[in-house]
């Protein structure tokens, strides 16, 4: 078919008109017109000074119906603060006559790296992202902590040590403790790990945090994956903390462990000697196994073990003794492999016999129907030896006689877990759970009343004493008393302890299920003639048991 030459020329023409006129489309000058912005302040985490930052998005909007130019987008103090801001992929601190379409868009990049202060405290340092349309002013404010650290990196520990720090100590390429050297770390002292560091410890650790204070052990990610997920609540952000061969009179004290690909690993020693003392500590979400040990002698009080990839507490062989325990394997951040509790005694037919594994007023939970695996070998020689007293354990009801007083039931009456995919987690318990109220052992009574008891014998004074009694004394009164030597014929009256007004409630927020303090009476007779009833309070300490610590007679 022919074409007819006229209105291809035609054609040709129109277009020259029309095509010039979008480009010189109308850009309003109007000053009432603003922009919108996806936040009017973007808050960056506390961030480690001299360590840039991810990249936070900032997104502008023109959401009028006339297209705009911004006259000038100017990071405020740029030359000071440690910011710095890319536009649509331009680089730069100040950028002119940006041209923004009609219910279009356009994004800002932010970034930080903000210079050491010499401060032990965070530094507040802040900027703003000004943006003049039409002589129109808005600006985005940038806020942002700075925090001094200390580096260590491939550190080795080659005599006694004390390390103590208000900063951040941020390990690179791992911390290593050599055999023979002991190192302490003081309250408060907060170790960020890098990539896959961790502590190596051939020789002896000792951790001295308190409730207030506790030693903390953390990748050193500060900032989030998502805006209400922080890297700090995810598993896998640095190794562990491994205790070698060789290492034996570890002791950890109020120190918080997480974030790890496991939290503690004991490799295997002679288990007549102790390897671990942990106490009054967290490990949580971790990737694989929270607390690991083989073959070797450990105990662990007033502990919560919370959330792993594969099992929060993993026992091949030993001799382990574990009291007012939580181990909770909620672990949802991916397939979670494991459960809260696994004993074996044997692994590649090698056999690791399992001298003692007790758990004393203890909750094993989790999200799966049976939070324990117990894999015991065919060779009924080889030890198998464990004990359950007064535990909520979810699991499969078990009854011999290593099981006293046990509650078989899956209860998830805890604060929180994680129902909202934010990886928070609180595993104090709700009025709901069975754990409250759960039946106390009246011998651990008892042992505190013979204590007591005791310091009356020894210090001969009145009933009515402040009763608080010393670490050393806690000791000494316990040898008289497995000797016997007590010296109180009519000591078996306490079996009539009739409980009044009982009190229950937390022992402190790292206690998260023990009976703190209970009231009771009781009556006991002195060298058969003198008869006295009293009303107690007796306080329950992980280190040293019941004690008494108020006598009223009655």
């Amino acid at each position: 078919m022919k074409r007819n030459p006229v209105y291809i020329l035609l054609f040709l023409l129109a277009s020259l008109v029309l095509f010039p006129a979008c480009d010189d489309e109308n850009f309003s000058a109007d000053p009432s017109l603003a922009l919108s912005f996806s936040q009017d302040t973007l808050r960056m985490d506390t961030i480690l000074a001299g360590i840039g930052t991810s990249t936070h998005i900032l997104k502008v909007y023109n959401r009028n119906k006339e297209s705009l130019i911004i006259s000038s987008i100017v990071l405020a103090d740029a030359a000071n603060s440690g910011f710095r801001i890319n536009v649509d992929g331009m680089k730069g601190n100040s950028f002119y006559d940006v041209e923004i379409r009609s219910k279009d868009s356009l994004y800002v990049f932010i970034e930080a790296t903000l210079a050491p202060q010499d401060s032990d405290e965070p530094v507040f340092r802040k900027d703003s992202i000004v943006f003049i349309t039409n002589t129109n002013r808005q600006n985005v404010k940038l806020l942002a902590y700075g925090q001094d650290f200390v580096s260590l990196r491939q550190k080795e520990i080659t005599q006694d040590t004390l390390i103590s720090s208000a900063r951040p100590i941020v390990i690179y390429d791992s911390l290593s403790v050599k055999e023979g050297a002991r190192l302490t770390i003081g309250a408060g002292t907060r170790f960020y790990f890098h990539g896959k560091s961790s502590i190596q410890v051939h020789g002896q650790l000792v951790a001295e945090g308190t409730l207030e204070a506790p030693v903390v052990f953390r990748g050193d990610r500060t900032d989030k994956m998502f805006s209400n997920l922080p890297y700090d609540r995810l598993p896998g952000q640095w190794d562990g903390i491994r205790f070698h061969t060789s290492s034996y009179d570890n002791s950890l004290n109020f120190v918080d462990i997480h974030g790890g690909i496991y939290g503690i690993r004991c490799d295997s020693s002679a288990i007549d000697q102790k390897k671990l003392t942990l106490t009054n500590s967290v490990i949580r979400q971790v990737s694989g196994n929270g607390l690991e040990m083989t073959s070797c002698q450990a105990s662990i009080g007033n502990c919560e073990i919370s959330n792993a990839g594969k099992n929060c507490v993993s026992l091949l062989g030993g001799n382990y003794k574990f009291v007012h325990c939580t181990l909770a394997n909620y672990y949802s951040w991916d397939i979670k492999q494991g459960v809260a509790l696994a004993l074996k005694n044997e692994s590649g037919e090698i056999a690791y016999p399992i001298i003692n594994a007790a758990f004393h007023n203890c909750i094993i939970a989790g999200s799966s129907n049976d939070e324990i695996n117990g894999s015991r070998s065919d060779d009924s020689s080889i030890a198998f030896d464990y004990l359950f007293s007064h535990c909520l354990i979810n699991s499969v009801e078990e009854k011999n006689d290593k099981i006293i007083n046990v509650t078989w039931k899956k209860d998830d009456n805890f604060l929180l877990t994680d129902k909202r995919g934010e990886q928070l987690f609180d595993f104090q318990l709700t009025p709901k759970s069975a754990a409250i109220n759960i039946d106390f052992t009246r011998s651990y009574i008892e042992r505190g009343l013979r204590q007591w008891l005791f310091a009356q014998l020894k210090q001969d004074i009145n009933l009515l004493p402040d009763a608080a009694l010393t670490e050393k004394f806690f000791y000494e009164s316990q040898d008289y008393i497995i000797k016997g030597l007590y010296g109180f014929s009519a000591i078996r009256s306490i079996q009539e302890i009739e409980l009044t007004d009982a009190s229950f409630k937390d022992y402190d927020d790292s206690c998260l299920h023990s009976i703190t303090s209970i009231q009771f009476v009781f009556q006991y007779t002195v060298k058969a003639s003198r008869t006295y009833t009293l009303r107690c309070t007796a306080v329950n300490s992980t280190r040293f048991g019941w004690q008494i610590s108020q006598v009223t007679q009655i």
